[in-house]
C-alpha cells in the first residue's frame, strides 16, 4: 500500500502541474490557441497528522486517517467553438478512501459519466484468533492442539465415569470442569492466538452514458460494479443450538454487477419511461469450514466412536457463504394531464430473482454418509422468486385552494421455489441413542401487500392551511404465522402563518391494525405474538415552530411523541413510544459573526413481557411445578409465576455549537466548533411474583454508554482570491461502556464458567475508546 500511494501521489503532482500550467497566463493562452478548451478549475494538496490514542477501530471505521498526503483536484472544462465539455475531480488519491469522478459530453446531446470510489470499514483492530486459513475458507488447527485444547491430558479415558475429554453425550449431564482444567484450556488458547485484521473495503466502480436525440427522445445506459474485499467475523455452532461457540475471521469476496437501460418520451401533456436492470452477484466464496476445537481426534474415522460404542464430536463444522444470485426488473412509468389541473401517474414493475447454488453435504462427520441432494435427488434449490409492484396516483386542484390527491399500490412477492425435504437416516452405530432421523424440510414464504389513500388540503385564507387523509393497509402473508392484517390510518396537519416573522406546523396521526387467525410460533407461548404481527394502536403528533422577528436571529423549535400500544400482546413487545425535542438558533449580531447552536433529544422506551419455562427431567424436579402447569410428556413448567416483564430505554442526546469569524476581511476567516453526542441504554426488568424456579428470577442490565465529542479549528487565509491557505485542527475523544463487549476475550470461561462457555473460542473484538488530535494543512488554487 505505501509504494502504491507513493506512485499516486507523483501521478497528482503531476497533474497539479499540469492544472497550473494551463492556469497560468501564457500558457493558458496556448491552451485555448492550440486546443481551443477554456479550462477552469482547483487544486488542493496538504497533509495530516495525527496523535495520542487513536488506535480505535472507532477511529477509523469509515475513513482512512493515516497521517500523510491528502489532497484533490477538480477541472471543469469547455469548448470555446462547439458544445463540448468535459469535468473531472479526483479527491484523496493517495488514501483508502478516495474518490474519482469525470464526465464527457456534449450539450443537448449526450452525456458519459464514469466514477470510482472506496469505502473502507474497519470493525475492530483487536481481533485474535487461533486459526490458520490453511486454504481457500478452510481454517485449521495443529491436530497435536485441537486435542490439548479438548482436554487436560491428565483427565481419565472415556467411560463410564465421564470426564472432561469425553464430550457430553445424550442423556448424560454436563462433565464437572475443574479450575485447572479450564486454566490449561485458557493457556493453551492463549498461546494460539495471533492478530487478525477484521476490515473491508467496499469499492464501487460506475460508468453512465445518456444520449438525447431529440428534445423528447432520452435513452440511459449504466453499469455499476460493486466489490467487496476484507474479513468480517462470523459466530458458528457445531450442533444443536446453546452448544459451545467459535467465533471466526472470514475472508469476503463478492462482487455485485448492475446493469441499467431506460428510454423515456416525454411530450408537454403525458410522458412515458421504460427501465430494465440486471443485478447479478458472484461470490468466491461458496463455504466456510473449520477444525472444531472442542474435537481431541486427529483423523476422521475412528476417532468418532468411543468406548461406549457411541459418537462424538465431529472434527470439522462447515458454513454456507452467500450463493450466487441474479435478479431482472422491468418497470414502466407513465403520467397524463388531465382536465381540470389534474394529472395521473402510475408505474408497473416485475422482478425475477434466481438462485440455484449447489448444496452443500449434510454433515461433515465421515462417519455418516454424506449427500448433497434433497429426498428426490435435487442437488440445488432450483429457487424461484417474483416481485410485482404496481402504483396509481391522481393529483387534482379542482378550486385554487383546494388541493386533492388519491393514490393505490399494490406489492407481491411470489415465492415459487420448489419444496425440498431432508431426511438423513441415522441408523449408522456411531449416532448418539434416541435421536432417530433428521428431518428439515423448505418452507417458500409469500405475501401481498395493498395501500391505498387519499389526501385533501385546502387554505381557507393565507394564514391557515388544512390537510386531512386516510390510508389503508392490508397484508396477506400466506403460510406465515398471521394469514392477513388491516390497518386504518387518520391523518391532519395544520400550517400557520398569521404573521410574517412565525411558521407554525403540526400534524397528528392515528392507525389501528389488527390481525387476523394469528399462530405463535411452535415452541413459544401460545399468548406470544411477534410485534410486527400484532394487533396495534398507533398515536403520533409531531409540532414544528420557526420564528424570525429579526434579521439578525432566528430560533426554531420541534417536538414529536409517537406511541404503539400492542393491546392484545400479554407476552412479547407490549407497548413502546417515541419522544423527540429539538431548539437551533441562528445569531448574526455583527457583519463579521455568525453563530449558531442546535440541541437533539430522542428517546426510546419499548416494555416486553416474558415467561421462563424450564424443562424438568426428573421427578422431584417435577413436583416444583405448580398443578396443571407441566406438560408431562415434554417435562415443559409452564408456570405462570414465573412470568417478568423487562423495560429497555435508549437516549440520545446532541449538541452542536458553530461560529464564523471573518477576522480580515477578504482575507482571514476563521471557524470554531464544538459538538458533543451522548446515548444510553438502560434495561430493567422484574418479576411480576416470586418465581418458583431460580432461573425466572430477573435482573436489571449494567446501562450502557457512549460519548462522542468533537472541537474543531479551521483558519482560511487568502493570498489572493485564487490562492488560499487552510490550518485546520481538531479533536476527538470517544468514551464507551458496553457490558456485552468490554469483557470480550478469546476465552470466556472466566466469565462464563459452563461446559459451552469453557469450550467456545471468541475473537475478542472489542471497540475501544480513543482520544485523538488531528492537525491538517491544505493550499488551494482555483484558475
Amino acid at each position: 500500500m505505501g509504494q502504491a500511494r507513493k506512485w499516486v501521489s507523483v501521478a497528482l503532482a503531476g497533474l497539479v502541474a499540469a492544472s497550473l500550467s494551463l492556469a497560468a497566463p501564457g500558457p493558458s493562452r496556448a491552451a485555448e490557441d492550440v486546443l481551443n478548451w477554456r479550462v477552469s478549475g482547483s487544486v488542493e494538496a496538504g497533509g495530516m497528522y495525527s496523535f495520542g490514542e487513536h488506535s480505535s477501530s472507532k477511529f477509523n471505521e469509515y475513513r482512512d486517517m493515516d497521517n500523510g498526503f491528502i489532497g484533490g483536484l477538480s477541472l471543469e472544462g469547455e469548448h470555446k467553438t462547439s458544445p463540448y465539455h468535459f469535468d473531472l475531480n479526483v479527491t484523496n488519491p493517495a488514501r483508502d478512501d478516495q474518490k474519482y469522478e469525470g464526465g464527457f459530453g456534449r450539450y443537448g446531446l449526450f452525456q458519459l459519466d464514469l466514477g470510482w470510489n472506496r469505502t473502507p470499514h474497519v470493525l475492530t483492530d483487536s481481533a485474535q484468533t487461533i486459526f490458520q486459513e490453511q486454504s481457500h475458507g478452510v481454517f485449521t488447527l495443529p491436530s497435536t492442539l485441537r486435542g490439548t485444547i479438548a482436554t487436560d491430558t491428565n483427565a481419565g479415558p472415556c467411560g463410564a465415569t465421564v470426564s472432561w475429554n469425553c464430550p457430553v453425550e445424550y442423556g448424560r449431564s454436563s462433565p464437572d470442569i475443574s479450575s485447572a482444567q479450564s486454566d490449561f484450556i485458557r493457556d493453551t488458547i492463549n498461546g494460539l492466538r495471533r492478530p487478525v485484521d477484521l476490515k473491508f473495503n467496499t469499492d464501487v466502480g460506475n460508468a453512465e452514458f445518456s444520449l438525447t436525440p431529440t428534445e423528447e427522445l432520452r435513452f440511459d445506459l449504466g453499469y455499476e460494479n460493486i466489490r467487496r474485499q476484507g474479513y468480517r467475523p462470523v459466530g458458528v455452532v457445531i450442533g444443536s443450538p446453546g452448544g459451545s461457540v467459535t467465533e471466526l475471521a472470514i475472508p469476503i469476496d463478492n462482487m455485485t454487477h448492475e446493469v441499467k437501460f431506460g428510454a423515456e418520451y416525454a411530450r408537454e401533456s403525458y410522458a412515458l419511461q421504460f427501465g430494465y436492470t440486471a443485478s447479478i452477484f458472484r461470490n468466491e466464496y461458496d463455504s466456510y469450514t473449520w477444525d472444531n476445537p472442542g474435537y481431541f481426534g486427529t483423523t476422521d474415522s475412528s476417532d468418532f466412536v468411543n468406548a461406549a460404542g457411541r459418537a462424538v464430536r465431529v472434527n470439522q463444522g462447515q458454513i454456507s457463504a452467500p450463493p450466487d444470485n441474479v435478479a431482472h426488473t422491468f418497470n414502466l412509468t407513465g403520467t397524463a394531464a388531465l382536465p381540470l389541473r389534474s394529472r395521473i401517474s402510475g408505474s408497473f414493475a416485475y422482478s425475477m430473482l434466481r438462485q440455484d447454488q449447489t448444496f452443500l453435504t449434510n454433515t461433515m462427520n465421515r462417519a455418516i454418509a454424506q449427500s448433497n441432494t434433497d429426498d428426490s435427488g435435487n442437488s440445488s434449490p432450483d429457487a424461484k422468486a417474483d416481485i410485482l409492484m404496481g402504483n396509481v396516483q391522481l393529483t387534482s386542484r379542482p378550486l385554487s385552494n383546494v388541493t386533492g390527491t388519491a393514490r393505490y399500490r399494490y406489492f407481491e412477492y411470489q415465492n415459487d421455489t420448489p419444496f425440498h425435504s431432508f431426511t438423513t437416516a441415522l441408523g449408522n452405530p456411531v449416532v448418539p441413542e434416541g435421536l432417530g432421523t433428521a428431518d428439515a424440510s423448505s418452507k417458500a414464504e409469500r405475501f401481498t401487500k395493498q395501500n391505498a389513500g387519499a389526501d385533501l388540503g385546502w387554505r381557507p385564507i393565507r394564514a391557515v392551511g388544512l390537510k386531512g387523509g386516510y390510508e389503508y393497509e392490508h397484508w396477506n402473508r400466506g403460510d406465515y404465522d398471521s394469514h392477513s392484517s388491516d390497518e386504518h390510518t387518520g391523518k391532519f396537519a395544520a400550517d400557520l402563518t398569521p404573521i410574517d416573522w412565525f411558521l407554525g406546523r403540526v400534524t397528528y396521526s392515528y392507525s389501528q391494525r389488527t390481525v387476523k387467525d394469528y399462530e405463535a410460533p411452535e415452541g413459544e407461548l401460545p399468548q406470544f405474538v411477534k410485534f410486527d404481527q400484532a394487533d396495534r394502536r398507533r398515536n403520533r403528533v409531531d409540532v414544528l415552530m420557526q420564528f424570525s422577528p429579526w434579521e439578525t436571529v432566528t430560533p426554531s423549535l420541534s417536538f414529536g411523541y409517537a406511541k404503539d400500544d400492542y393491546y392484545h400482546s400479554s407476552y412479547g413487545l407490549k407497548d413502546n413510544d417515541y419522544w423527540t425535542a429539538g431548539a437551533s438558533l441562528g445569531w448574526s449580531p455583527l457583519d463579521w459573526l455568525q453563530f449558531s447552536a442546535d440541541y437533539a433529544y430522542e428517546r426510546y422506551k419499548y416494555n416486553q413481557g416474558s415467561r421462563y419455562r424450564p424443562v424438568y427431567s426428573t421427578p422431584a424436579q417435577q413436583a416444583q411445578c405448580p398443578a396443571g402447569s407441566l406438560d408431562a410428556a415434554s417435562g415443559l413448567c409452564d408456570d405462570p409465576t414465573n412470568d417478568w416483564n423487562s423495560s429497555s430505554k435508549d437516549e440520545f442526546h446532541t449538541v452542536g455549537v458553530n461560529a464564523d469569524l471573518s477576522v480580515i476581511p477578504k482575507k482571514l476567516d476563521l471557524t470554531l466548533g464544538y459538538a458533543i453526542t451522548l446515548g444510553y441504554t438502560t434495561i430493567s426488568a422484574n418479576n411480576l411474583s416470586t418465581p418458583t424456579d431460580s432461573g425466572g428470577i430477573a435482573y436489571n442490565w449494567d446501562r450502557i454508554q457512549n460519548v462522542l465529542q468533537t472541537v474543531k479549528v479551521v483558519a482560511k487565509y487568502h493570498f489572493t482570491k485564487k490562492f488560499m491557505a487552510r490550518l485546520g485542527y481538531a479533536y476527538e475523544r470517544y468514551t464507551e461502556k458496553d457490558f456485552a463487549r468490554d469483557p470480550m476475550q478469546q476465552y470466556m470461561g472466566d466469565v462464563d464458567t459452563s461446559n459451552a462457555g469453557i469450550q467456545s473460542v471468541f475473537l475478542g473484538t472489542m471497540v475501544p475508546n480513543y482520544e485523538a488530535h488531528i492537525l491538517s494543512f491544505f493550499l488551494k488554487y482555483d484558475f
